[in-house]
């Protein structure tokens, strides 16, 4: 009881020591090395496929689906985006962070 009324006699002081606490947080946050953060990347591999002259449905039809039933089988795949367009077909495929890309890559 006898901090609430020393909070309330002198608001300044208390406030004082909440901003002092506040700063020292601030400085000392900036001053923590961030090593003990890991660098996590997204672990994605994206494939794409030219067939110049192409429609989108063709290049959907004859080439993204075929290449969609290949990649499906992947271990650690997460997700598996295609876009096709005029010429072109893109897979976006997006993997566990404990993927083993160069296994992927293969």
């Amino acid at each position: 009881m006898d901090i609430i009324r020393y909070a309330i006699t002198r608001p300044v002081a208390v406030i004082s020591a909440v901003l002092l606490v506040v700063l020292f947080g601030l400085v000392a946050l900036n001053r923590i090395p961030i090593q003990l953060a890991p660098d996590v990347s997204r672990p994605v591999i994206t494939v794409q496929t030219n067939w110049t002259g192409a429609s989108p449905v063709d290049i959907e039809r004859e080439i993204v689906n075929r290449q969609e039933e290949a990649l499906s089988g992947l271990d650690n795949l997460k997700s598996m985006v295609s876009t096709s367009s005029q010429g072109r077909g893109s897979i976006e495929l997006e993997f566990a962070v404990s993927a083993d890309m160069n296994k992927a890559l293969l």
